[in-house]
């Protein structure tokens, strides 16, 4: 005996293709941002480099004390300060003994802020803070154009206004003010909601 074919479901609707990649694009943006917190908050302190450089009335970095966030940062106040210093003896405003202990000064001093600011970013980095910063930034666009995908649908029915009005209210609420809307899709978006109210 022969039984009927089960009966195939009707395919999903473009209406309801853009609903379902919105929300798991949110969902996506979600766990990526999850993921990107728990490492943040895992590495504490460790999450802000500092090394303060020396100070006082002798010191070649400033008379109060400066902290410096990253090695990039030091290492372009490094060949800053060692670009006057060489002006400086140039010009004859310092002699070779002072010449020389500026220098040395700030080549130990520097290295040692160098290889502090190093390796607090390293643990930073094998955290895998920053993989997890990228993801979750890609997320984030893609969300979004998720949802300015979902702001361009018109709406056939009262079930479609509703849930079109859900899903915006959702993902407004989801990825708060960061959310860029423009104003002229905004608009269009109430306006096909209430034209086929």
């Amino acid at each position: 005996m022969v039984t009927p074919a089960a009966a195939s479901p009707p395919p999903a609707s473009i209406f309801q293709d853009v609903l379902a990649a919105c929300r798991a694009a949110e969902d996506h943006y979600e766990v990526c941002q999850a993921r990107e917190t728990t490492i943040a908050e895992a590495l504490g302190n460790s999450f802000f480099p500092t090394w303060t450089a020396p100070g006082g009335a002798s010191s070649i970095w400033s008379h109060k004390p400066t902290a410096f966030h990253t090695s990039a940062s030091l290492e372009a106040e490094i060949a800053r300060k060692h670009a006057g210093i060489e002006a400086s003896f140039a010009q004859g405003g310092m002699n070779k003994p002072a010449y020389e202990r500026w220098k040395r000064d700030l080549e130990e001093q520097g290295g040692k802020g160098l290889a502090a600011l190093r390796e607090q970013e390293a643990i930073i980095e094998a955290s895998g803070y920053h993989d997890a910063y990228d993801k979750c930034d890609e997320a984030f666009f893609e969300a979004r154009e998720a949802f300015r995908a979902v702001m361009g649908l018109r709406c056939e029915t009262i079930e479609e206004v509703r849930a079109k009005a859900a899903c915006l209210i959702r993902v407004y609420q989801g990825l708060g003010l960061e959310l860029e809307v423009d104003g002229d899709a905004f608009v269009a978006c109430m306006t096909s909601l209430c034209e086929e109210a």
